[in-house]
């Protein structure tokens, strides 16, 4: 008995392994306009402590002039934390914090309702997205607050972005993604997942998982562009009952260009658990969808937007700490380097160690724009 249990679950582990074998994922361009150079990592301490205040779980990043800004992802204790980040005198393990916000005006931020996956600033304020709480009715948003975090607008969003409504995000897979619009007219914002009534989320096999690539227009108070980008498989078979892939960051590139953020988790193999890529992603001929409320039930053919490969943080694995690559959220541009070329920074969300060992991850690298 205990032989033909054993032997059934090689030979379903062999029809998994057979089946994704066959299924394809985003590949790279045979000419990559962009490359990506490894710079540097370090790691902030587990449980480290600033003003009273635990780093941890960090889900958002931002730079500028010197100073990086990151937003943790704790419903019951929001934070920005705010660093200084010299990268020509850079040195492994060390950042030095300046301030912390905490985010507790109960009139505009009801208790456990924010979930903050992503900010940026604006213009010396922050622009935030959160996902809320689906499941409990609070509602993903997209607002500012001030330096000194208090809160100043929400930007209004279509009733398909929210709980009951024409469609409906699922939990924990809304506004992962936010960037700032090269000509500072106003924002783009992604989210992690499908929403129900427009794709699976990723599985294992090859499924249409689409997430929505928004444009808010400031001065219109509302989106004026939206489209499509298909999510990749989940990868990795998982050991226990869990596995997911999303969106989780985005950075404008040009006007038509951007660089897409995913990760992917599966249960079951401890700190090896996460695959995570950087995509390149291309708008110029997809369609705009911002007036369709359900993929899944759109009459007509929908042209996602172009997507390939131009990273994948495997390829690093040996030269980090531990050789982990950890749930990487958070991703912006750092400094300039002398040779001109810009760096990139990913930020690592460590759950606050609540399901294990998790790192508190700063990579540092360079985007080489090709000849």
């Amino acid at each position: 008995m205990l032989i033909q249990s054993h032997l059934t679950q090689v030979f379903k582990f062999f029809l998994i392994s057979l089946v994704l074998s066959a299924c394809s994922t985003t590949r790279a361009l045979k000419n990559q306009p962009y490359s990506i150079n490894f710079i540097d990592e370090f790691t902030v301490p587990s449980k480290f402590e600033f003003e009273g205040k635990t780093f941890g779980g960090i889900s958002g990043i931002d730079y500028r002039d010197g100073y990086l800004v990151m937003v943790n992802d704790s419903p019951s204790n929001p934070l920005i934390f705010k660093a200084k980040l010299n990268l020509s005198s850079f040195q492994k393990r060390e950042l030095e914090f300046t301030s912390v916000i905490e985010l507790k005006d109960d009139q505009f931020f009801e208790k456990n309702a924010l979930d903050m996956e992503s900010i940026r600033f604006d213009d010396g304020e922050y622009i935030i997205s959160t996902e809320g709480n689906i499941d409990k009715g609070f509602s993903p948003r997209i607002f500012n607050v001030s330096s000194k975090g208090k809160y100043l607008e929400d930007y209004p969003l279509p009733d398909y972005f929210l709980p009951q409504g024409e469609n409906s995000p699922r939990d924990n897979g809304v506004f992962e993604g936010l960037a700032m619009d090269l000509d500072a007219d106003g924002f783009w914002f992604a989210t992690e997942l499908p929403l129900i009534r427009d794709g699976k989320a990723p599985k294992l096999y090859n499924t249409n998982s689409p997430v929505r690539l928004s444009y808010f227009n400031r001065s219109r108070n509302q989106i004026t562009q939206q489209y499509a980008m298909d999510l990749d498989r989940i990868t990795k078979v998982p050991l226990l009952p869990f596995a997911v892939n999303g969106l989780t960051e985005i950075l404008q590139l040009n006007e038509h260009q951007f660089l897409i953020l995913e990760r992917s988790y599966s249960a079951g193999h401890k700190s090896h658990g996460n695959k995570v890529k950087l995509f390149l992603l291309d708008i110029s001929k997809a369609t705009d969808i911002k007036a369709i409320t359900s993929l899944k039930d759109a009459p007509q053919n929908i042209e996602y937007a172009q997507k390939s490969l131009l990273f994948d943080f495997k390829s690093i694995r040996e030269k980090l700490t531990d050789q982990v690559v950890d749930n990487l959220e958070g991703l912006c541009y750092g400094p300039t380097l002398k040779n001109g070329n810009k760096t990139l920074i990913i930020v690592s969300d460590d759950n606050f160690s609540s399901f294990g060992p998790q790192l508190n991850q700063v990579i540092i690298l360079e985007l080489i724009k090709n000849q």
